[in-house]
């Protein structure tokens, strides 16, 4: 029986009643570099029985956006993931020019899958700069493929509706924005090894095996930033959005990487202590004599893969 095909929109490109692919929100060759067996599986840690084949997947975007996001995924893979592994987890490669259009594939499908599937911010004023975000993300994201893609226009025109005064000024503000280039102006990216943020051995293999990624912003609300971690790596996308906070005149002040630093391990500390809570009932759910069984018939004769 074949499967059942999804029809949507596309979050990316914007065409309408296409087949949304399953799309990874954390690239697949994140998840195969983790495994340690062949056929080994996923949990989410704070829903344990929810199980995951090869990593989240979501009905999120069409093939040919699918393809144009994997050879950002191929290229990072090559070109610094693998070269930072056989560095055994602790030291960064070199990062290869193109290496931020990678971050900002991961980081714009976080945003996207926290915003319209989670909901995540509802009800607060965060939610609008998040949204701002998440749109200049996708426009510059658009902006530089070159697979000939139709992509539609975020904001559709209004045709020959009588529009206030103040509809009049807005929509000549979004026809500006969406003739003009996406510069990412205020927004930067970062790659720290959790060694680098300062935490022990310990920490760091606790974290070897967790793969996680979401939004938050800073007390202040001056930073809103997007973060992934898996094999020690800590990946960050940071907006400053200049339309309603004060950025210094001196902007790689606001962009400080210490500041940065240190605004991340507070917030994988707050990981840490979700991630404390759930441990007994996650031990539970292991020690349990149907998952035990079930686990040792999995792994039986599993191929070791590291």
């Amino acid at each position: 029986m074949s499967k059942k095909c999804t029809l949507g929109k596309c979050a990316l490109c914007s065409r309408e009643n296409i087949e949304l692919m399953k799309s990874h929100i954390i690239p697949k060759l994140v998840y195969t570099r983790v495994k340690t067996y062949e056929n080994a599986r996923f949990r989410n840690y704070f829903n344990f029985n929810q199980i995951y084949q090869d990593g989240e997947k979501k009905p999120m975007l069409c093939h040919d956006c699918e393809e144009f996001f994997s050879k950002y995924e191929v290229e990072f893979t090559n070109k610094f993931l693998d070269k930072y592994l056989a560095l055994n987890n602790q030291t960064l490669p070199s990062q290869y020019d193109g290496i931020q259009n990678y971050i900002l594939t991961v980081s714009w499908r976080i945003l996207y899958d926290d915003l319209f599937v989670y909901n995540s911010f509802d009800g607060t004023y965060m939610r609008t700069t998040y949204e701002l975000l998440e749109k200049r993300l996708r426009k510059y994201l658009n902006q530089i493929r070159t697979d000939n893609i139709e992509v539609k226009t975020l904001n559709e025109p209004c045709g020959n509706k009588l529009q206030s005064f103040g509809e009049m000024i807005a929509s000549y503000e979004k026809a500006i924005y969406e003739s003009s280039l996406e510069t990412l102006e205020n927004i930067k990216t970062y790659i720290f090894t959790l060694k680098e943020l300062g935490y022990s051995n310990e920490i760091i293999k606790l974290l070897d095996r967790f793969i996680f990624g979401y939004c938050y912003n800073t007390g202040d609300l001056k930073k809103y930033i997007i973060f992934t971690s898996y094999k020690g790596l800590i990946i960050a996308t940071v907006f400053g959005n200049n339309r309603i906070i004060l950025i210094p005149n001196n902007i790689n002040d606001f962009f400080n990487s210490s500041q940065i630093k240190n605004s991340l391990k507070q917030e994988i500390y707050y990981m840490l202590e979700q991630t404390k809570k759930a441990y007994s009932k996650n031990q539970e759910i292991l020690n349990s004599n149907n998952t035990k069984e079930k686990l040792k018939n999995r792994y039986k004769n599993a191929k070791k893969l590291r």
